[in-house]
């Protein structure tokens, strides 16, 4: 899946700031190609993947009978040479696949459900969720489980107890359904990889053609992380991929490309080599989270 963004520019609709979003963004994306998208807080690259995931859209992408009033956009983004706008949504959903910084747990489902609604045909299948579930580093967490990938951390159930006083404390009832309405705590970085492991069932589909990776590991430490997006390269056949990161290191040494932004700007690209040659923004940042390390 191939991407080429023409003088797109994007602002928030309703923000205080007079400044755009992502502004004059020229930049062609291969297929197959590994990217890996830097820049401080605030640059822009978060927004130039909701646009490649057709989440924002330019204003010249869009169909004038259905948007007739002014948006806050400009410029053209095509998909294999195609405008953006030519493909269907769901086409779209179907060959794209997100992991972002979003960790949410479908309350009502249990473990291996949320797993399994990344692709929802093999959701029964337990030897595919396992192996999702591995590749994204949670297996630890289903089998800490007392009831494994049945657990359900927000059961969601409403009981009514009219046949229970509310004094009655001692009512052989009353405490098992205190125990059926209680949710079952997991940290920030259990919950990731949950959603990670949703994103490693979608693969199973065949369909996906584009990956996008926007800061999902936030909660995790250096070594789980490396090791889920070891797991995520792993799956790079046949597969367009958008990385966003603030770590540097091992994944923008990997990358085909690295895009560096900055308040909404492009200011260089290249591979990891080639920008520590320049001397530019992507050395200066590279240099000074390089630094933390080297510290006496």
């Amino acid at each position: 899946m191939q991407f080429k963004l023409r003088n797109v520019s994007f602002a928030y609709p309703g923000s205080q700031t007079t400044k755009d979003a992502l502004r004059n963004i020229n930049l062609t994306i291969g297929s197959g190609q590994f990217v890996v998208l830097v820049g401080s807080n605030g640059s822009g690259k978060s927004t130039l993947v909701k646009l490649l995931l057709r989440l924002y859209r330019p204003s010249n992408d869009l169909d004038r009978s259905k948007y007739p009033a002014p948006v806050n956009t400009s410029g053209e983004l095509l998909m294999d040479d195609q405008p953006l706008s030519s493909y269907s949504e769901t086409s779209l959903r179907q060959s794209m696949a997100v992991l972002s910084q979003d960790n949410t747990i479908y309350p009502g489902f249990s473990l291996g459900e949320n797993i399994g609604l990344g692709f929802s045909p093999l959701i029964s299948d337990d030897k595919t969720l396992q192996d999702a579930a591995k590749k994204a580093g949670a297996k630890e967490v289903l089998e800490r489980m007392k009831e494994g990938a049945n657990t359900v951390l927000d059961p969601l159930s409403k009981f009514y107890e009219f046949n229970i006083k509310q004094q009655d404390n001692l009512h052989p009832l009353k405490k098992a359904l205190e125990e059926l309405r209680r949710p079952i705590e997991v940290s920030g970085g259990e919950k990731q990889r949950i959603v990670a492991a949703r994103t490693f069932m979608k693969f199973n589909s065949g369909n996906i053609r584009f990956l996008a990776v926007d800061e999902p590991s936030s909660a995790l430490d250096a070594e789980a992380e490396e090791f889920l997006f070891d797991n995520l390269l792993k799956e790079r056949e046949g597969k367009t991929i958008v990385f966003v990161t603030h770590r540097f290191g091992k994944l923008t040494k990997q990358a085909d490309l690295i895009v560096c932004m900055k308040e909404g700007v492009i200011v260089e690209s290249g591979t990891h080599t080639e920008l520590m040659r320049n001397d530019g923004e992507y050395k200066k940042l590279y240099n000074i989270q390089a630094s933390a390390f080297y510290t006496t």
